[in-house]
């Protein structure tokens, strides 16, 4: 796996951040190509800026997983992981 340099990870998020302030891309699908295409990438740790797209995607995964295998779906809960992922999005850009 290539490693990513802060100053390009956050050029390459901006990048995803503006398709999910047009609605372009879903709040958890870019959270989701944040988290898996760049902040996986980042050596040595996500910086607090991108943060916010990791854990809230990961929650509304977990929310999924539990869902279907039987648990509640907290869709509560996954509009407002959503909410912060738009908020984290517009901050950085």
């Amino acid at each position: 796996m290539k490693t990513i340099k802060i100053d390009e990870a956050h050029l390459l998020a901006k990048e995803i951040a503006r398709k999910i302030v047009s609605q372009e891309l879903s709040e958890h699908m870019g959270a989701m190509k944040i988290w898996k295409e760049i902040i996986d990438c980042i050596a040595p740790k996500c910086p607090d800026s991108l943060w916010a797209f990791k854990s809230n995607a990961s929650a509304i995964e977990d929310i999924i997983w539990n869902a279907e295998n039987g648990g509640e779906r907290h869709d509560d809960l996954i509009r407002e992981c959503k909410q912060e992922i738009m908020h984290a999005a517009k901050k950085l850009l």
